[in-house]
């Protein structure tokens, strides 16, 4: 039986694959830059820390399932530099994703990052659209792994009875996630109206409705 520590290292080592084959981040010249979270300077990547221990590599970010209750009915958890500074200038990362019976995590893209997923548990509907407008889906199940190339837009949805969750690993150290729902209707400040109107044929009306149901709770 394939234990989720099995899982993790599997996905840490497909991972490193990914950023060996085609780097998202830019290459290190030290042994290791655990990044300085407090630092107000900014840089391409974080300054490194002066002193820094083995919990600097280590974490239970996504050790647990998280909690689906929400409008899309999924979660993402991620493990980059921001919860793992040691993974600074090492141009990779992991996330978690839960989700509800017909849950989805939404068309979205990474535009630093290729991702392969791994299924824990459950059954996804899963693709990517190509620049030609092809769509390239399948249905994958516990124990499957997919591959999502970096700057594509994809999605994944479980449409099953019961909760299904998957491990990513990504070639980058932050990744970035664009939501294109949400980009595009619940960005600050909006979008004008008469740009959605016209991009997607439709009125005004129907652009309010959907920018009212996509915006951030208060």
């Amino acid at each position: 039986m394939v234990t989720f520590g099995k899982v993790l290292v599997i996905m840490a080592m497909l991972a490193i694959s990914l950023d060996k084959a085609s780097a998202g981040d830019p290459d290190m010249l030290q042994d290791v830059c655990v990044a300085d979270l407090t630092s107000g300077l900014t840089v391409n990547g974080y300054f490194c820390k002066r002193n820094f221990s083995e919990i600097d590599f280590s974490s239970m970010a996504i050790a647990n399932p998280g909690a689906t209750n929400n409008t899309f009915g999924s979660v993402v958890t991620g493990a980059n530099v921001m919860k793992v500074p040691g993974l600074n200038t090492l141009g990779v990362s992991m996330a978690r994703i839960d989700y509800a019976p017909g849950g989805i995590n939404p068309p979205h893209t990474h535009p630093r990052a290729t991702e392969m997923i791994f299924v824990l548990e459950g059954e996804l509907d899963v693709g990517f659209i190509t620049t030609s407008n092809v769509l390239i889906s399948k249905h994958i199940v516990k124990g499957e792994v997919f591959a999502f190339p970096r700057g594509l837009v994809h999605f994944q949805q479980n449409n099953g009875k019961v909760p299904a969750a998957v491990v990513a690993g990504f070639n980058s150290q932050l990744p970035g996630t664009q939501s294109i729902a949400t980009t595009l209707f619940a960005s600050t400040p909006t979008v004008p109206d008469h740009v959605l109107t016209k991009t997607f044929q439709v009125g005004t009306e129907q652009i309010e409705k959907i920018k009212s149901r996509l915006a951030p709770k208060k």
